[in-house]
């Protein structure tokens, strides 16, 4: 549990100002349905980083491939 925490905590912080984040609270200001808004940016952040691993990983196969 500390690695996860930690790792949040991390992350959050290494975003502050970012475009995600920033729309997040635009949206969130826009919508009064802010948990609809949050999981919905947080899914959007989940599939954009499983498509980052699922290609990290294939070519981290090829290269190893020898």
């Amino acid at each position: 549990m500390e690695a996860f925490l930690a790792s949040t905590g991390l992350v959050a912080l290494a975003e502050i100002g970012d475009k995600t984040q920033i729309a997040t609270v635009a949206l969130a200001a826009k919508y009064a349905a802010i948990g609809a808004v949050v999981a919905g940016t947080t899914l959007g952040m989940l599939r954009g980083t499983a498509a980052t691993l699922f290609f990290g990983v294939g070519a981290l196969t090829l290269v190893l491939a020898d």
